[in-house]
């Protein structure tokens, strides 16, 4: 059976068209083959269905719907096995993916998508292939509620997202001349596109039309401050000026090599030498952080200042509040304005060791090519050598998990219309010119976002009070929310209310949280390991104040130690992240406090120390603790 979303919803087996003629139950079909081998709840089908008030035959009006869909399955039956399958307050459609037009054409773009890198003859073939697979627009004879209009509106971004590259398939091969006229049309369907415009502005200007380039970006640019009030974006205004300035690095590039067909000579744009796409996938369900996330993205997207040094941001946060899943998401938003590629590295070991930009540095050049043979041996010689390989290249440096200035700054290239972005569990001194994102813990609202993206708002909104006890115990921090929806979306049973209970109960909250491969523990450790003998003492005795806030002043009876000293060493906690200043008071006097789970972790250093056999008294002073 051939499964259509590509187009008018059909459903076919072999010569035969089966696709039901009622409106409702091609909406209902199309819901569940998108959806295709999940459970899509009982609730929200009534909610696509009947979105404006639902009758109170809703539930077996639908039920009816369901035989009816059966029916249409050869051998289904109402057995739950069967190709259409009941399960827990919903259904679920069970079929091969080969069956659904949408996810072989899915399937393709990804292939094309891979292939661009190396072989854009290729890409251009499966990309071209993908997209005939579309009819029209996607379910056009549907009237779709919210869920499938949502599921139609990204759809069709993904059926633009196979067309541009495509076309930039096209253009690497030399293609120019004949896309000028699919890029005008285009253009004129999508005025505000600036992708599309950039692609036309390059063909015309391949073509030898350097005015009627200058002119579509002039067109675009009014279009924009028209309807948006906006510029064009840095990559467009790039382009305009390298179009300008007849800067070779527009034109084409004649690569010799012939073709497994007819031989003859290809003119292509792509660099002889590699691209490098090293970028870790982005999470599909980000949620939260939006103003910091607005904020990077507008600093790495104004590459074409005047400035003589690429943007840095560095991500700083406690452990567990999610720098490398949002330096991993502002980085895939802004790929666009980095067409010479994305480098990625890992600046910390799995035992917490710094990474030495010897070795960052020779990956980062083997991926653009540079032959391993002549590698210098000394950091500076290969930190010269990356600058001198991406001086003309714009690239996106991410580096995820830095320990010291030091080891980022050979690894930063001179080109200022490069970017980096840079993680780290503390601020970085000595790298002048960065701009710091701190992320906090979540909001009650993004917290409880997360729940509802990756568990379903029904589920979320039939146990509210459960919900936000969970997200509170788990500190609102993103990385134990992830922990706690892993485990709860792998028991869909499970009700919120009895993973609150277990969080609240139970005396390390941190192993709870340690689910598929999932360690906050291992953040916080690595954090506390950084400390002084002293501030890892001062640290533990924290824990032994009532939860709540406390100033230099009580920290200073507890412990007996000189003001000063005390105020110096709860910063240091407050710079790692480990303590958080909960407020100033009017006399200037300031209050700090723990997160919870980072009271939780002290409390267990603390009671880890007094285990040993050699350990002193609780109140012999706190450098007796080391």
């Amino acid at each position: 059976m051939d499964f259509r979303i590509l187009g008018p919803f059909q459903l076919v087996n072999g010569f035969r068209e089966l696709t039901p003629s009622a409106p409702k139950l091609r909406a209902l079909l199309a819901m569940l083959v998108i959806r295709n081998n999940y459970v899509v709840q009982v609730q929200e089908m009534i909610d696509e269905l009947w979105p404006e008030s639902p009758p109170t035959s809703a539930l077996p009006t639908l039920q009816t719907y369901i035989y009816k869909l059966r029916k249409l399955f050869p051998g289904n039956g109402m057995d739950a096995d069967g190709v259409l399958r009941t399960r827990h307050n919903g259904y679920q459609l069970a079929i091969s993916d080969g069956d659904i037009d949408l996810a072989r054409f899915e399937r393709l773009v990804t292939d094309g998508r891979s292939a661009l890198q190396t072989d854009p003859q290729r890409a251009t073939k499966i990309l071209s292939e993908a997209l005939s697979l579309w009819r029209g627009p996607a379910l056009s004879d549907i009237k779709a509620g919210e869920v499938l209009s949502a599921q139609v509106i990204r759809i069709e971004e993904s059926r633009m997202n196979a067309l541009e590259l495509r076309i930039e398939a096209d253009l690497q091969l030399g293609g120019h001349g004949s896309l000028i006229s699919e890029l005008k049309a285009l253009t004129a369907s999508y005025p505000l596109h600036e992708g599309l415009h950039g692609k036309l502005m390059l063909a015309l200007y391949r073509c030898g039309r350097r005015g009627e380039a200058l002119a579509a970006y002039q067109r675009l640019r009014h279009s924009l401050i028209d309807e948006l009030g906006l510029e064009p974006s840095a990559a467009l205004r790039s382009m305009q000026q390298a179009i300008l300035a007849s800067d070779t690095a527009l034109d084409p590039v004649l690569d010799l090599t012939p073709d497994p067909g007819p031989e003859h000579a290809v003119v292509r744009s792509a660099p002889t030498t590699p691209v490098p796409a090293q970028l870790p996938a982005d999470n599909a369900d980000f949620v939260g952080h939006r103003d910091a996330l607005a904020s990077v993205e507008r600093c790495l997207r104004v590459v074409v200042d005047p400035s003589t040094a690429p943007p840095v941001v560095a991500v700083i946060g406690m452990p567990g509040v999610g720098k490398t899943t949002f330096a991993m998401h502002a980085a895939h938003r802004v790929v666009d304005v980095f067409p010479g590629g994305q480098l990625f590295a890992r600046l910390r070991t799995a035992s917490g060791e710094a990474v030495e930009p010897r070795e960052v540095l020779t990956g980062f050049l083997k991926a653009a090519g540079a032959p391993v043979n002549d590698m210098p041996s000394n950091v500076e010689e290969l930190s010269a050598l990356f600058r001198t390989w991406y001086a003309r290249r714009n690239v996106l440096v991410v580096l995820d998990d830095a320990v010291h200035a030091a080891q980022v700054a050979p690894l930063l290239p001179g080109n200022p219309r490069c970017a980096v972005i840079v993680t780290s569990r503390s601020v970085l001194p000595g790298l002048a010119g960065t701009r710091v994102v701190k992320l906090d813990p979540f909001s009650l609202d993004e917290a409880l976002g997360l729940l509802t993206t990756v568990l379903g708002r029904h589920r979320v909104d039939r146990e509210r009070d459960a919900a936000e006890a969970i997200v509170n115990l788990c500190g609102r921090l993103p990385l134990a929310l992830r922990d706690a929806c892993g485990r709860l979306a792998a028991m869909p049973d499970w009700p919120l209310a009895k993973m609150a209970s277990y969080l609240a109960e139970t005396a390390k909250p941190l192993d709870e949280l340690g689910f598929a491969g999932v360690d906050l523990r291992s953040g916080y450790q690595a954090t506390y390991q950084r400390l002084t003998d002293l501030e890892r003492s001062v640290f533990r005795l924290l824990a032994l104040l009532p939860a709540g806030h406390f100033t230099r002043y009580e920290v200073s009876d507890l412990l007996g130690l000189d003001i000063a000293l005390v105020e110096s060493v709860l910063m240091r906690l407050v710079e790692c992240h480990l303590l958080r200043v909960a407020w100033h008071e009017a006399d200037g006097d300031t209050r700090y406090a723990f997160y919870r789970l980072t009271r939780a972790f002290a409390q267990e250093r603390l009671k880890a120390v007094l285990a040993e056999p050699a350990a002193a008294p609780v109140a012999a002073r706190p450098a007796a603790f080391g």
